[in-house]
């Protein structure tokens, strides 16, 4: 399945709360072993990020990237506009993840309680 790095780095963290409800074994199997494939692209996204941030960030006297006191990275304002389109342009890359998907019935027929959030957050995971 195409998924956007920006789906990806988006859902990322939501996915992993998934993990700590009490789910029916065959949806909590499938959504383990997504957020397993979806980190393996994540590694790649964060590297590449990296390199960016690297390429634009304003750097101390040592050479490291300058952080101000909200944790933020310092972009140089010349560097502001390739930032955002190289940023922009790595998060809209697709990745074709092989998507382990349950069936929507064992959704239906099971007492878990997920919210109409979660649910779209993993309505491609969703067999029909």
């Amino acid at each position: 399945m195409k998924l956007t790095n920006r789906k990806i780095v988006n859902d990322s963290n939501f996915l992993g709360d998934l993990t700590q409800k009490q789910l029916p074994i065959k949806i909590s199997y499938a959504i383990a072993k997504n957020i397993s494939k979806i980190e393996k692209e994540l590694e790649i996204y964060n590297q590449e990020r990296q390199k960016i941030i690297d390429k634009h960030c304003i750097k101390d006297d040592e050479g490291n990237n300058v952080i101000d006191e909200n944790n933020q990275l310092q972009i140089a304002y010349e560097n502001l506009s390739a930032w955002n389109k190289e940023i922009n342009e790595l998060l809209d890359i697709e990745v074709d993840v092989e998507i382990h998907k349950f069936k929507e019935d064992d959704l239906l027929n099971s007492n878990c309680e997920l919210t109409a959030a979660e649910i779209m957050l993993i309505d491609y995971m969703i067999e029909e």
